[in-house]
């Protein structure tokens, strides 16, 4: 009976602690994957760990320290073929991302080419603004490479009186872009 006990203890807060740790991984992103790169016929899951190396590059070049979500991330290729007779490609990496905003968690999806630059940024979770979601607002992101800014009031304009979110937004994307950068173009 004890043993029992402990056992359920022990399940129950590997599902709380759990839970924390891998937030973005409890359920298939199916259809957020596909939102985000259409084209893609299928997707591959990649799930990583960011080494001490990697966290300390990366820290460097963002000048802030990396959530602990993302030192595990979920990185999903998407897959595609130029032709029906084509053998299938990656075509590009997608990793979720949580920006903190004034009005709570910002949940964004972040897609990378093959270049390593933004290919997209969407936002699935927002209790901020809706003007952040604005296709207008997010185009701004595709294009940008590692060296860009990404500076609210710089090379990203942020809808009226939203500066403190679209800043946390564009910080995400760029966490997001150098996360996979580090991951998978340096070798």
């Amino acid at each position: 009976m004890k043993k029992r006990a402990v056992l359920t203890v022990l399940v129950l807060s590997f599902m709380v602690v759990g839970s924390a740790a891998f937030g973005h991984d409890l359920v298939w992103p199916g259809q957020k994957l596909k939102t985000l790169f259409p084209q893609a016929e299928s997707f591959e899951q990649k799930n990583l760990y960011v080494s001490d190396e990697q966290r300390a590059n990366i820290e460097k070049a963002l000048g802030v320290k990396l959530p602990d979500e993302d030192l595990k991330p979920s990185i999903y290729f998407a897959v595609v073929k130029n032709t029906p007779d084509a053998p299938p490609r990656k075509a590009g990496a997608i990793m979720f991302i949580d920006a903190q905003g004034d009005g709570g968690k910002i949940e964004m999806g972040v897609v990378v080419s093959g270049k390593g630059d933004l290919a997209k940024v969407l936002i699935f979770e927002n209790k901020e603004s809706p003007k952040l979601i604005d296709p207008a607002f997010l185009k701004q992101f595709e294009g940008k490479k590692a060296s860009d800014l990404f500076k609210a009031g710089n090379d990203i304009k942020a809808p009226a009186g939203m500066d403190k979110a679209a800043q946390a937004i564009a910080n995400g994307a760029k966490r997001g872009l150098f996360i996979i950068n580090e991951m998978f173009r340096k070798k």
